[in-house]
């Protein structure tokens, strides 16, 4: 059976705090180091160093009376081989 960790943080910034956040998870995934994720006391750190990235992007516009919700969500994932993995499907 597959072993999962997973880690979800909610928090509230200014929209530059936000827009740094964003830039430096940025720089990470660039940078092909580990990327570490901070959040609710607690982090993550995952592999960086990949070929492709699949990404899905979902936007939402929601009126409510008095006010507008804008919710985006950015998933960024990715698969992780091995070195024997990729050696094997060489073969």
């Amino acid at each position: 059976m597959a072993e999962a960790t997973e880690l979800e943080t909610e928090t509230k910034h200014s929209p530059e705090e936000a827009a740094q956040m964003l830039r430096d998870l940025a720089d990470e995934i660039v940078s092909g180091n580990e990327i570490t994720v901070e959040g609710n006391n607690a982090t993550m750190t995952v592999p960086g160093t990949v070929e492709k990235i699949s990404t899905e992007l979902e936007a939402e516009h929601e009126i409510k009376g008095e006010y507008d919700q804008v919710e985006i969500e950015i998933e960024l994932e990715w698969t992780i081989f091995s070195e024997d993995d990729e050696g094997d499907s060489e073969g």
